[in-house]
């Protein structure tokens, strides 16, 4: 009844309810925009929805198709973030516009997902998008992120129980926007710099879900200087 990412994963599990599965279909036709899980639910209902997203995918990538197909709101967010922390975005504020107002398009109550019209949402894309909406002037509520809390523990996704590095970190940057009263980034604030501080000083600082050259040492500057407190080119130059 409820969708998890859980079906991003279906080909790897058995005896499954498919008519109530296919009923957490996303719009696209796909099973949380995986390929191998949509493929392994049209091997086991002949679904035309599986199938049209199969052909859309591998007509998008000649032949072949990535491991998440597709991942929109992720690029248009990661885009955006980029061109600010190289100190570049000047140059690209046209573009820079069109990519916020896509992701503005898709933005619930409930948060984002990686692509658009998800029934998951988390919180690494969710708090980046909420970050630089935020900044460049776009109405959103805070309270987007209590769907990511229970009993004062921010998670990833929704009814999960862990976190991860990246998300706590983008969550903890989200939070310094906070304007007078959002108590929920008050909270999302602590939570976060308490569990980054605790990961740096056990040196796990690391994360499955992203390549960089120093995430440590990006997180560390992060927690000993505030966003406030920053200098943009000095953070730029870091950042290269």
């Amino acid at each position: 009844k409820i969708p998890t990412t859980l079906l991003h994963s279906l080909e790897g599990m058995s005896d499954l309810d498919w008519e109530k599965l296919l009923k957490l279909q996303c719009q696209d036709g796909s099973f949380l925009f995986s390929p191998s899980s949509t493929a392994f639910a049209f091997m086991q209902t002949r679904d035309n929805n599986c199938l049209e997203y199969l052909r859309n995918a591998i007509k998008s990538f000649n032949g072949g198709v990535p491991n998440v197909f597709p991942v929109d709101l992720f690029e248009h967010i990661w885009i955006v973030d980029r061109l600010q922390r190289l100190g570049i975005s000047r140059y690209f504020e046209e573009e820079i516009k069109e990519c916020l107002d896509y992701v503005h398009r898709y933005w619930t109550d409930k948060g984002i997902c990686w692509a658009r019209c998800s029934h998951v949402q988390d919180i690494d894309d969710t708090a980046m998008a909420f970050r630089l909406l935020r900044l460049h002037g776009y109405q959103v509520s805070a309270d987007v992120f209590k769907n990511f809390e229970k009993d004062g523990e921010f998670f990833c996704f929704p009814g999960q129980s862990n976190q991860a590095v990246t998300g706590m970190f983008n969550l903890y940057r989200a939070s310094q926007l906070a304007f007078s009263r959002e108590e929920i980034l008050k909270n999302a604030r602590e939570f976060s710099f308490n569990y980054l501080q605790v990961k740096q000083e056990r040196d796990e600082l690391i994360d499955k879900w992203i390549i960089m050259k120093d995430l440590p040492g990006e997180i560390g500057f992060a927690l000993e200087i505030p966003w406030y407190a920053s200098l943009p080119r000095v953070e730029t130059r870091f950042y290269i």
